[in-house]
């Protein structure tokens, strides 16, 4: 029995740092530098650190980032990710916006999107803990190389179809006064 016991934690702890070296891994700091890029950080009484961000290279093209970091006390109110798209096509103005590829694996979300009938974007939702990124890569190729350390064989079909672009620069954080995401838990009184 105690070898049975000794067997399973072995295993599961072989499974717990395998699973946080791959996400570590394939985190955005590690194909942009996101030190060197100004951020503008947001504020909410529920948050800490987070922030929103712009940035555009010859590799990847542009990027737009929303890092939402909550207070141990506080939770959302619903599904981060369709808060975040909701917003998105609110601000950009967009009639329909259909999700057709949305691929899971650990801690990671991507999806690519039917915008207008027309242009393609591609979004790369990353959550962890308390901790929810949002990466909207306008041309699909940071989405790409990132899917590529999860599954080698993967091919983005959405690559050379017109592509969606917009100059969003809107926060969840600073909308929640507005549209209550996420808020504060309160323990009741005994």
């Amino acid at each position: 029995m105690l070898k049975l016991i000794n067997l399973l934690f072995i295993a599961s702890m072989a499974l717990f740092f395998t699973a946080c070296t791959s996400t570590k891994y394939n985190n955005v700091n590690n194909y942009i530098d996101l030190s060197k890029i100004n951020k503008q950080y947001t504020s909410d009484s529920c948050t800490f650190s987070s922030y929103i961000l712009n940035t555009s290279s010859a590799e990847y093209g542009d990027i737009f980032i929303e890092q939402v970091n909550l207070n141990n006390n506080c939770e959302w109110n619903g599904f981060q990710r369709s808060y975040f798209d909701d917003l998105f096509k609110e601000k950009n103005s967009i009639k329909t916006m259909v999700a057709i590829e949305r691929l899971d694996f650990q801690g990671y979300e991507f999806s690519t999107y039917l915008i207008n009938d027309k242009y393609i974007m591609n979004l790369i939702y990353k959550f962890s803990g308390n901790e929810n990124k949002f990466i909207i890569d306008y041309n699909g190729k940071l989405f790409t190389k990132m899917i590529r350390q999860f599954d080698k064989t993967y091919e983005n079909k959405y690559l050379k179809k017109p592509r969606f672009s917009s100059n969003y620069n809107s926060s969840l954080v600073n909308q929640n006064i507005l549209k209550n995401y996420f808020n504060e838990e309160f323990e009741a009184l005994d």
